[in-house]
């Protein structure tokens, strides 16, 4: 009687354990989880500012060594991707900087959403056959690195925004207007051909979802001045900032810092204008606008 009892008990138990389904195993950091979902589904398509708009000549490597001090600051980080990318221990050479750097990237580009004990991702990645180019992948990772894929569905490339930070001031007859308070009808400074500022009702404005991981140019000027912007972003002779370099002249003074940092906003924002050029002051720099080229903008 005794020895039935006890093979009703491991019974019982071991029904309650097959309910449980398979034993989670030990919980990974955020980027280790990361990784998981990366060697599973592949690398994220985003707006690579290293190449989007145009790619610098050595941009990316320089880039690269420039953030290392960054990146190894953040010893979870460090840690996961010399692990996962087989780097060494000690210090890297610039062609190891640029592995790591690269990786950071991916890590940036791929967003981890907590949803009960798991954490479920959404983005896109290169199709590999059919009709579609890009796939819109989501699913779900463990936290002991279990990944599970729910949909893949056919979508189009990343829209990589081209326009402003969120903080930018547009220059006004009355005084600077943050960017995301201008409205069609509001009077900004605009120029003309010849370049004479004339105020000009805004015709239109817009905004575009920024990215995760997307990153944007800040430029300091001689004088002082200084912008964030999207590397597409033109200026007012339709130089992409993202083209510029310490040493260049923008708007009549020479750039003292160009680096590309990341963006904590939700979306970038751009204006256009009445008149001849489409141009106007962002935090005091002419630039011009995008929208007459950007259709998809809304």
């Amino acid at each position: 009687m005794k020895l039935s009892l006890a093979v009703l008990v491991a019974l019982a138990l071991a029904a309650c354990g097959s309910a449980a389904g398979t034993a989670v195993g030990s919980p990974l950091g955020a980027n280790q989880l990361k990784f998981k979902v990366l060697d599973e589904v592949g690398a994220p398509i985003y707006c690579d500012p290293d190449f989007y708009p145009v790619a610098r000549i050595d941009g990316e490597t320089t880039n690269a060594i420039a953030k290392y001090p960054e990146i190894k600051a953040d010893t979870e980080l460090y840690s996961a991707i010399v692990a996962h990318e087989h780097l060494p221990s000690g210090e890297l050479t610039d062609e190891q900087k640029l592995v790591l750097y690269r990786a950071w990237k991916l890590l940036r580009a791929l967003t981890l959403t907590q949803t009960g004990s798991d954490y479920s991702f959404s983005y896109r990645v290169l199709s590999k056959g059919g009709a579609a180019s890009y796939l819109m992948v989501t699913g779900t990772v463990r936290v002991d690195g279990v990944v599970t894929v729910s949909s893949r569905t056919p979508t189009g490339a990343p829209p990589c925004p081209i326009c402003l930070a969120a903080s930018t001031l547009i220059s006004t007859p009355t005084g600077a207007v943050q960017v995301t308070h201008i409205k069609p009808g509001m009077v900004v400074w605009t120029a003309n051909a010849d370049g004479t500022r004339v105020a000009a009702p805004v015709l239109e404005v817009g905004s575009m979802e920024a990215p995760t991981g997307h990153l944007i140019v800040h430029v300091v000027l001689a004088d002082g001045r200084e912008l964030h912007a999207s590397p597409g972003h033109p200026t007012a002779d339709g130089r992409p900032l993202g083209s510029l370099a310490a040493g260049d002249v923008l708007d009549g003074s020479r750039i003292v810092l160009w680096a590309l940092v990341p963006y904590a906003g939700e979306r970038t924002y751009d204006l256009l204008p009445a008149g001849p050029t489409g141009a106007y002051w962002a935090n005091g720099v002419l630039l011009s606008t995008t929208l007459v080229h950007q259709v998809t903008i809304k």
